[in-house]
């Protein structure tokens, strides 16, 4: 088995020891979060720099929560150009890195 991608020692300190709250934020991330991944590859492919912005912003959180630290640097320069307007490879090479990591985590984290 490859290294894991996320660390959730962080969610755990926050549910103070409910592994119910730990499994049923899982859970949540699991169904939410794939949907905002193709939303994102979406906005950029459509040019819709406010939505790009917007949903880094949304997903940013649970990248944090879920120690995804790969991703710490990625998902800002998504919301960074996002919200500024700035389309450069760099944007592109970012979403590309988002897209991969999180993929491989939602396997990760349903494979558990």
């Amino acid at each position: 088995m490859s290294e894991l991608l996320y660390n959730l020692s962080q969610l755990e300190e926050l549910a103070g020891g409910s592994q119910e709250f730990v499994e049923s934020m899982v859970d949540t991330f699991l169904e939410h979060t794939p949907q905002q991944v193709i939303d994102l590859r979406a906005a950029f492919d459509a040019n819709d720099m406010d939505s790009l912005g917007k949903l880094g912003h949304k997903i940013k959180p649970n990248i944090d929560l879920f120690g995804i630290t790969s991703l710490h640097e990625a998902i800002r320069v998504i919301e960074h150009n996002g919200k500024h307007g700035v389309n450069d490879p760099v944007l592109e090479k970012s979403l590309n890195t988002v897209e991969t990591v999180l993929n491989e985590t939602f396997n990760q984290l349903r494979d558990r």
